[in-house]
């Protein structure tokens, strides 16, 4: 498919254009010739010869009016193909910025996703820490408040666990506590 904006496609429409200007200036003067096919005889020369004459010094003028619009077209043609490479040079010129531009945003992208995986390595780790402490923490303040003679139920209440949590928790600690009597 032609592009609307190529070199090629404007240079040919104006090849076109000046293709048809001369057909016409063509067909005009072979036109003005028919008027006029040659010297006509002095002896059929009448009212024709002036009419004859006059016809081919209009023809004449007209060939002169014509050609400096084809030289004016000519000059606009040379003019539009300058521009035409101007703009295909900037365009070119632009579309090596953004290239450029695209890379750095590729490269910074790739950088902040191995960042961001670190972020989440450290994170996890943290998580994971923090979630054992507070569980021992959790543990402790079950146990001192079964030592404060609070009951299961009370104690679930309090901390916003399950029931079922706490009496696990009080039944490992009283059979810790078993053990080591036991031991000793």
């Amino acid at each position: 498919m032609i592009e609307l904006f190529s070199l090629e496609f404007w240079i040919a429409i104006l090849f076109f254009i000046n293709f048809i200007l001369v057909i016409l200036l063509f067909l005009f003067v072979k036109r003005m010739n028919r008027l006029n096919p040659g010297e006509p005889d002095q002896k059929y020369c009448d009212d024709g010869c002036e009419n004859a004459k006059y016809a081919s010094g209009s023809a004449v003028d007209i060939i002169e009016m014509l050609e400096p619009l084809v030289k004016e077209s000519k000059k606009t043609a040379i003019s539009f193909d300058k521009q035409i490479k101007e703009k295909k040079r900037l365009i070119k010129e632009l579309n090596d910025a953004l290239d450029s531009r695209i890379i750095s945003i590729n490269l910074l992208l790739s950088r902040a996703d191995a960042l961001q995986k670190k972020l989440e390595v450290r994170n996890n780790q943290f998580n994971l820490e923090s979630s054992s402490n507070a569980v021992l923490d959790q543990q402790n303040q079950i146990i001192e408040m079964y030592n404060q003679n609070f009951d299961i139920d009370s104690i679930a209440q309090r901390l916003s666990i399950p029931k079922g949590e706490v009496q696990l928790v009080i039944d490992l600690k009283k059979k810790i506590v078993e053990m080591e009597k036991n031991s000793r």
